[in-house]
């Protein structure tokens, strides 16, 4: 938007507690970690589903635990600001198991629907009274079949 100039963001309760977090879990508080971490945080704040790509020990995870730390932790400190709540993560890698088992399969011997992981982390997550967020994490290599 021509002549729009986009407003800064206060993350001051963000980043002291992300930082806490990242002490408390051993890391370091590198500049570029933490931009990861805001990124992330902000896309949450505008999607639904994402995903992190990257090589096997870019800090995938670490960036998801530190988020969740962070966000719960700020939630324990009655801070206000979007999404500062406890996460719950239901997390599974799709690679190590099959098709049927991630999604659920029909047995044609008992005509019997059986459900998936998938299925039941995402009933689980639905049903739960709490007013925590959940997250279904995927972590794993990425697969053109079950991304679809």
């Amino acid at each position: 938007f021509p002549g729009i100039v986009r407003p800064e963001l206060d993350y001051g309760d963000l980043f002291a507690s992300m930082k806490k977090v990242i002490g408390l879990r051993g890391l370091q508080p590198h500049p570029w970690f933490i931009e990861k971490v805001i990124q992330l945080y902000e896309m949450i704040v505008v999607r639904h589903g994402l995903m992190l790509v990257g090589p096997t020990g870019g800090g995938k995870t670490c960036n998801v635990t530190v988020l969740q730390e962070t966000l719960g932790d700020l939630k324990k400190q009655k801070k206000q600001g979007f999404a500062y709540e406890k996460c719950l993560i239901y997390q599974l890698n799709p690679k190590s198991i099959t098709m049927g088992q991630m999604y659920g399969a029909f047995d044609p011997n008992t005509r019997e629907w059986q459900d998936g992981i998938m299925s039941t982390m995402y009933r689980l997550a639905s049903m739960s009274p709490t007013s925590d967020r959940k997250w279904i994490v995927f972590n794993g290599p990425v697969d053109a079949i079950w991304t679809e």
